[in-house]
């Protein structure tokens, strides 16, 4: 858009050529950090304006007045690039932060579940032997729970694929419960 604004100010100068009266040209910059050029007064609040007075429709003055205009329009595009790249490089930011964010999420996320299951190690390391759990279905729970710790630490994205989150983890139906489906043997 801002580019669009150059151009058209180029094929207005461009049109009027030596046909320009003399007028006042005033610069300004917007609230958005864009140049802007008018013939007529910038709106109330804008802190800098520049004026270029005076210029004629002679042929003296042509190459004068056409040196000035071209030094307007190349700041101009200077400043539209220079914004678009502060905007650019606004949006890496913010994307890197979202990334930071996400990683952090993760992060937190795998240490729950890792305590989760340390828990129910412990539970179930913890629990008696009877006549319904013997010490090879005791091992044998361990070494289940173990792998799925083995498996959160080197590979966490296999082990949370197709898993719920932790706001559709319901009671009941996460790794934790595990060994509460398996007392029952």
């Amino acid at each position: 858009m801002h580019r669009m604004i150059i151009l058209g100010l180029t094929a207005w100068f461009f049109l009027l050529g030596n046909a320009v009266v003399a007028e006042t040209i005033y610069t300004w910059t917007d609230a958005d950090g864009v140049r802007r050029f008018s013939n007529s007064q910038p709106p109330e609040g804008v802190a800098v304006v520049e004026t270029i007075e005076g210029i004629q429709g002679d042929t003296g003055g042509a190459d004068q007045n056409r040196q000035a205009y071209d030094r307007m329009v190349e700041e101009a595009s200077q400043n539209a690039d220079r914004h678009f790249e502060q905007q650019a490089e606004a949006k890496a930011q913010a994307a890197e932060a979202e990334r930071a964010r996400q990683m952090e999420a993760q992060d937190r996320r795998i240490e729950a579940e890792r305590d989760k299951l340390q828990a129910e190690i412990n539970a179930i390391d913890g629990r008696g032997l009877s006549t319904t759990f013997s010490a090879g279905m005791k091992e044998n729970l361990i070494q289940q729970v173990q792998e799925k710790l083995d498996l959160l630490e080197n590979n966490p994205d296999i082990y949370f694929s197709g898993r719920p989150s932790p706001e559709e983890d319901q009671p009941g139906i996460g790794p934790a419960d595990s060994d509460k489906e398996d007392s029952d043997y």
